[in-house]
């Protein structure tokens, strides 16, 4: 009797975790976030927002805005830094699972326009993608509070290298920025906002 029992409740598990599985896959998994006490970081880097701290290569940064984009469903977060030695952005996805986290430092006077491809500073970058996503604003971005904005990256031929146009209304001038991968390790992270 106590076998069949055990035998039982060992396939009412099964079911569950059978049903489980079918119904993350059905809706659409989410990626799994550890909780900030979990991981040696020590920061969420979904929560991140306006009033954090994020420190940088040793340097401390406070986020004056954030940018939420939507691209047919696909979800991102860009961070405006601002920080004694200017500005900067932090770029925040998921791709297929796994975070992805860049940094964005502005290329100041370079005049340049998308096209095929770029040069600058002795390297030549080839359009990899471009397009036309919406967002909403909030804090101090420099941005309208929601649009569409376009863009274009592009890369070097060996990868080592990357470059981002963006516009933020048809009638601006493009905002050019190099583009890198950060480690959530590279980065500390203070938030200043409690979890709603």
């Amino acid at each position: 009797m106590v076998i069949l029992l055990l035998a039982l409740l060992v396939l009412i598990s099964i079911a569950g975790n059978v049903i489980r599985v079918r119904r993350a896959s059905t809706l659409g998994a989410q990626p799994q976030v550890h909780s900030p006490a979990t991981t040696p970081e020590g920061y969420d880097p979904l929560r991140i927002g306006v009033g954090d701290i994020v420190s940088c290569t040793g340097v401390d940064h406070v986020v004056s805005g954030t940018i939420n984009f939507d691209q047919e469903g696909f979800r991102w977060h860009e961070h405006l830094l601002a920080g004694p030695n200017g500005r900067r952005r932090l770029t925040v996805e998921y791709e297929e699972g796994e975070l992805e986290m860049t940094l964005w430092t502005p290329c100041e006077g370079t005049c340049l326009e998308p096209g095929e491809e770029v040069a600058l500073d002795n390297r030549v970058y080839r359009q990899v993608e471009s397009g036309a996503v919406q967002f909403t604003a909030e804090g101090t971005t420099g941005t309208p509070p929601s649009g569409s904005m376009d863009y274009a990256d592009y890369a070097t031929a060996d990868r080592s290298g990357r470059l981002a146009f963006e516009r933020w209304t048809k009638n601006a001038s493009w905002e050019v920025s190099t583009v890198h991968a950060v480690t959530r390790g590279e980065l500390r992270v203070i938030h200043t906002r409690s979890v709603e």
